[in-house]
């Protein structure tokens, strides 16, 4: 596994690409740019958002060369005065290139210095701004957040972490260390656990998988178990499971690993999920957290995944584990299935999944998938207006349990699971939205027109 970082910088969606094609377009010279960031602290963890890239005009350079460069004072002060002018930034990350190395990289002794100087500058003549630097050879890149600590300027490794995988690019200062003898037996060995899914996927994908992925299920009922119990099947050994809810007798009829004992003993939907997956693969850390979304502890979890995906059957944690995707740059994936009985009759059976990665601009609530009535009659902090919306009819159905099958369930949960592996491979073209229809005759296909018709100022994911 690759060792855990404290400090991470997350990019939008392309815009690390974009930001290494900028400066990497001419290796004749290093090149150089800053970044605005909104730096959070949460459990130990720094993590930096990159929120907008300014590039400096070829005047704004007094020096460039391979090996050498020199910013104009007024292209940072102009910096200065953006970053300490906007609400959403509070966070100062200088680029810069070793265009001369191809393999690993390393800041030089004059970077060092110089950053130092900035960033005594910056603590000395401004008021709560953050400051880290990345420096980026051909295919790697080295990365750091400058801090005090006791007093003294200290400089810590960071991380980067952008929406898909095919986008990120290997650091030079976090080796993944692998265990070589896992590896054979479980992944390349000829009767490896994961030797099928290598052939199918290719070797690095599964490395991808394997190493340092933390994906974070919330709801583990009939969509969420299945999602599960595939996600431990294609590899990824770093699952979180959220859920605050006991098994009950009805939930037997899709909840994977679940049994009879298991309903009678109300046991947590999340132990009993866990047990099964542990049972599959003992090697994979599952993490049961018997929560609901909106606690605390449960927010630290969702900013340290790389995915969240979200199972739940009710609007106020979809609104919630969204806003927290948005918050801190984690890429979601929403689940959400239908079945309609009138008069005894099947009129309706279908699914849909939502890939929301921030910077795509799309997400639920542009998608007008939240309903904010519902959302206030399950989360108004007065028990008096939720039970009124109810009364009132503006909530129908809040008591009446909804059809579920297995095989509905496992339909959409498939899909979810391919479409999140496609984030790895890259295989395929990008879906936001994959609608699942089984009434008259199966298909899937693309739902264009909810993209097409989104909230292009959605208050959420517009940034």
């Amino acid at each position: 596994m690759t060792t855990r970082a404290r400090n991470h910088i997350k990019f939008k969606h392309g815009d690390l690409a974009s930001l290494r094609e900028m400066l990497l377009a001419d290796t004749s010279k290093e090149h150089f740019a800053v970044l605005l960031g909104k730096t959070q602290k949460i459990d130990g963890y720094t993590i930096i958002t990159v929120i907008d890239m300014l590039f400096p005009a070829q005047s704004d350079y007094n020096h460039q060369s391979v090996a050498l460069l020199r910013i104009k004072k007024d292209f940072i002060h102009q910096a200065l005065v953006e970053v300490t002018s906007r609400y959403d930034v509070d966070t100062i990350i200088d680029v810069h290139t070793h265009p001369f190395t191809r393999g690993d990289v390393a800041f030089s002794g004059t970077d060092d210095a110089d950053e130092r100087t900035f960033f005594r500058f910056l603590k000395d003549t401004f008021a709560g701004l953050h400051y880290a630097s990345i420096v980026f050879s051909q295919h790697r890149y080295s990365a750091r957040v400058w801090t005090l600590s006791n007093g003294a300027i200290v400089a810590r490794k960071a991380l980067l972490k952008t929406q898909t995988s095919p986008e990120n690019i290997a650091s030079a200062d976090f080796r993944e260390d692998a265990d070589e003898r896992y590896e054979k037996t479980v992944v390349t060995g000829g009767e490896g656990f994961f030797n099928r899914s290598v052939l199918a996927l290719g070797l690095d994908v599964m490395r991808a998988i394997m190493r340092d992925q933390s994906i974070s299920i919330i709801g583990v009922g009939g969509l969420g178990s299945v999602v599960a119990e595939h996600l431990i099947h294609m590899g990824f050994h770093e699952i979180n499971l959220i859920d605050p809810d006991v098994l009950e007798m009805s939930n037997l009829n899709r909840v994977v690993g679940a049994y009879y004992e298991d309903a009678e003993q109300k046991r947590a939907k999340v132990d009993v999920v866990k047990r099964h997956l542990t049972r599959i693969n003992p090697k994979a850390t599952i993490t049961a957290y018997k929560k609901d979304v909106h606690e605390k502890e449960v927010e630290s979890v969702l900013a340290l995944s790389d995915w969240l995906i979200v199972a739940t059957d009710n609007h106020s944690s979809r609104l919630k584990a969204q806003e927290l995707s948005v918050h801190y740059f984690v890429p979601l994936l929403s689940l959400g299935v239908n079945i309609t009985v009138k008069d005894h009759k099947l009129e309706d059976m279908s699914g849909e999944v939502i890939t929301a990665r921030v910077g795509d601009c799309l997400c639920l609530q542009c998608l007008q998938r939240i309903n904010p009535i519902k959302v206030a009659s399950e989360r108004h902090p007065d028990q008096v207006i939720r039970e009124e919306l109810v009364k009132r009819g503006y909530v129908t159905g809040k008591d009446i349990k909804e059809p579920a099958v297995k095989t509905l369930n496992t339909a959409v949960a498939t899909m979810a699971v391919d479409m999140l592996i496609n984030q790895y491979t890259g295989a395929r073209k990008h879906v936001p939205v994959l609608v699942y229809e089984n009434n008259g005759h199966m298909c899937i296909y693309e739902d264009r027109e909810s993209v097409q018709q989104r909230n292009k100022r959605c208050f959420l994911c517009n940034i």
